[in-house]
């Protein structure tokens, strides 16, 4: 199984890839902590302007949105893959303000290969 710094970084290029969705992020600028239950790191991804960079998380600034949820579900969710993604949604815990989570799902069903 590939790391989650990779698998983030992977979404970050797929999310780049597609010109499309610069309409989609345009002044949507968030944090999103990703809290991993079986792993003792978190991580953070971060949209702005188009673009989605991730780092190991940093208590410096309040997330926008969390999700929590197994690695096996995270590997799920930001992997790429729809049909997989639309079981792995079912799995994990998102937390924040619903226009947030709705913009996100929006991502990433729209980043999928």
């Amino acid at each position: 199984m590939i790391g989650m710094g990779r698998l983030l970084f992977e979404l970050g290029e797929r999310l780049q890839g597609k010109a499309h969705l610069r309409f989609i992020t345009a002044g949507w600028e968030r944090r999103i902590r990703i809290v991993v239950d079986d792993s003792p790191s978190q991580w953070q991804l971060t949209i702005a302007k188009g673009v989605a960079s991730w780092d190991v998380w940093t208590e410096e600034q309040p997330a926008d949105l969390i999700i929590r949820g197994a690695e096996k579900q995270m590997h799920m969710l930001f992997g790429g893959d729809e049909l997989v993604y639309v079981l792995a949604k079912e799995k994990v815990q998102i937390a924040g303000p619903l226009r947030d989570q709705l913009k996100l799902d929006a991502i990433l069903r729209l980043t999928c290969r």
